[in-house]
């Protein structure tokens, strides 16, 4: 009977109800017939009818009872599972060492757990509010825009979010999703803190440079002292009073080449040796192959032949200068490794387009226009293991002291980090092909185009060098250009709100003292938004401080040569001409 009532409490209402009635039902007929043929007395059974009813009462309350107890004991161990339940969940949530967190449609926050409380909600009431009134405004922004994509449909929105706490900046990485709650739909995210991942990430990549620059170090010391050989050996010839002016002019022009090629190998040292964000811009990489292999070719040494197979149609490439030097180096140095015996090293590009998304998706990219760099060499070749871990972080196969393994890892991420993908064929004894997809820079072109005004344009020159300025100037002068010049920024704010007419172009040193030249162009496009600027820099570190609304603007590298000073003004003014 026990087992009965248990079973019957499982029911469903419906199936309670239908048994009451079939019971019930079988009991007042069978009771019925069974009391009229034993009572045949209208008073007998009267009585009987009544002591029956009672009984079908109590036998009935009895019954729900037992029902109706086992149902609540279920409800309440149900009840104290859910309470377990959410307990449990609520103490894994918050031993999280991520941010986690709820919004309902309007943006409002309906859970966060402590790590979210503790870091970025900073330990405030947070229910019912919305990320307007805890974070800052770029945040916000970013945040709702992927709060919008999910909300249309979008299954994950990932980004790398940069959050003040406690007055130090941390990057987050931040994933949102959809989270179904009955009829209403939340957006759910965890966000973990990759501040300390960036800082290892830029660490790996520095000892990636500095291995590199191994490589350069004997070579560069060694043309360098050719170079000052050069300009000590003709700087003797110019202080000749007996010298024919014909050598005179011979040996001037070749102490500005031995100047030149100087000034490339401490770009090139400085390119690899520093610590700078990425900064990506569109630049020709057939010149930037074209440079470096020139540098590192007879470094190599005789039984290594780079051949080049470059595309001249090839497309702009929006990425970091610096890092594809980067790239291009360690696929070099990693190339030659493989060739202990010597053998040929080739360096080709094109222009590729993927339209097919499955065919994208299939190379780790999105849709879109590309440039493609590969590397191939004759070497040695790979198994399948090693071509499975060769990206991986101190993974090497060369000789201790010969590597540390981090090459082929910097040069992964630094291609994932600009939107390419990077590929590598090898087999044993057929050498290795390193494949690299870098997105190509869509409709890039140079700035400006020719003003209707006539004459000579007036330029604004500021430098805080009194000899750079004085040369500079001379030189623009010497162009055709009017010429005013600064010693400071402060002079050239008060030159330029006097001026008239006013000045087309401001030609200005990055590095000054109280206010550099990107701040002093910034505040002069907020009175004169046409206003064209070219920088110019003896250190492009600088150009780290470059902010987003002045990009675009030319900059020139000193030393500079007059050749090189007047192109860039052109471009800067945006004609094809001397005025």
């Amino acid at each position: 009977m026990r087992r009965r009532v248990v079973q019957l409490a499982g029911s469903s209402a419906f199936q309670i109800a239908a048994a009451y009635f079939v019971l019930a039902g079988l009991w007042i007929i069978l009771s019925d017939t069974a009391v009229a043929r034993l009572f045949p007395d209208a008073a007998s059974l009267a009585r009987v009818s009544q002591y029956k009813g009672l009984g079908f009462v109590l036998v009935t309350t009895l019954l729900l009872y037992a029902v109706l107890r086992r149902r609540l004991e279920a409800m309440e161990a149900s009840r104290r599972e859910v309470e377990a339940s959410e307990r449990r969940f609520a103490a894994f949530m918050d031993n999280l060492p991520v941010a986690a967190f709820l919004r309902d449609r309007q943006g409002r926050y309906v859970y966060v757990n402590r790590y979210w409380m503790d870091n970025l909600g900073r330990g405030e009431e947070w229910a019912g509010r919305t990320p307007q009134t805890i974070f800052e405004p770029n945040v916000v922004k970013l945040a709702d825009e992927d709060h919008a994509r999910i909300l249309a449909g979008e299954p994950m929105a990932e980004r790398v979010m940069t959050i003040r706490i406690r007055s130090r900046e941390r990057a987050f990485l931040v994933r949102r999703f959809p989270v179904p709650a009955g009829e209403e739909l939340l957006v759910g995210a965890f966000a973990v803190d990759i501040t300390e991942q960036r800082r290892l990430e830029e660490h790996l990549r520095q000892a990636a440079r500095m291995e590199a620059i191994g490589l350069l170090a004997s070579g560069v010391a060694h043309d360098f002292n050719n170079l000052l050989t050069v300009i000590t050996g003709y700087s003797a010839i110019l202080s000749r009073p007996d010298v024919d002016p014909g050598e005179l002019a011979r040996a001037a022009e070749e102490i500005g080449r031995a100047s030149e090629r100087a000034s490339q190998l401490v770009s090139q040292l400085l390119v690899f040796s520093r610590r700078q964000s990425a900064r990506p811009f569109a630049f020709d990489l057939n010149a930037v192959i074209e440079t470096l292999v020139s540098l590192v070719e007879k470094l190599l040494g005789a039984r290594i032949t780079i051949l080049r197979n470059l595309d001249p149609a090839l497309p702009l490439v929006l990425a970091d200068r610096s890092q594809a030097e980067q790239i291009l180096l360690n696929l070099i140095v990693n190339a030659r490794d493989a060739m202990p015996e010597g053998g040929r090293i080739e360096i080709s590009t094109c222009a590729v387009t993927l339209a097919d998304p499955a065919e994208a998706d299939r190379l780790g990219l999105k849709p879109g226009r590309y440039v493609r760099l590969a590397v191939s060499d004759e070497g040695h070749g790979m198994d399948e293991e090693t071509r499975d871990r060769v990206f991986e972080p101190f993974f090497t196969t060369k000789e201790p002291g010969r590597g540390t393994g981090l090459g082929l890892t910097s040069v992964y991420g630094i291609v994932k980090s600009c939107g390419g993908a990077i590929r590598v064929e090898s087999a044993p004894g057929a050498g290795a092909k390193f494949e690299i997809d870098l997105p190509a820079a869509e409709g890039a072109v140079a700035i400006g185009g020719r003003t209707a005004d006539s004459g000579p344009a007036r330029i604004l020159l500021v430098e805080d060098d009194d000899a750079v300025r004085l040369l500079t100037r001379q030189l623009l002068e010497h162009f055709g250009y009017v010429v005013a010049d600064a010693p400071s920024a402060a002079r050239a704010l008060e030159m330029y709100a006097t001026a008239n007419p006013p000045f087309r172009l401001v030609v200005t040193d990055v590095s000054m003292p109280e206010m550099d030249g990107i701040e002093l162009v910034r505040q002069l496009r907020r009175v004169d938004p046409s206003l064209r600027a070219l920088l110019f820099t003896g250190y492009s570190e600088e150009l780290s401080r470059h902010p987003a609304d002045l990009q675009g603007v030319p900059v020139l590298a000193k030393p500079f040569s007059a050749e090189a000073l007047a192109a860039a003004v052109r471009q800067a003014l945006g004609v094809s001409t001397d005025p």
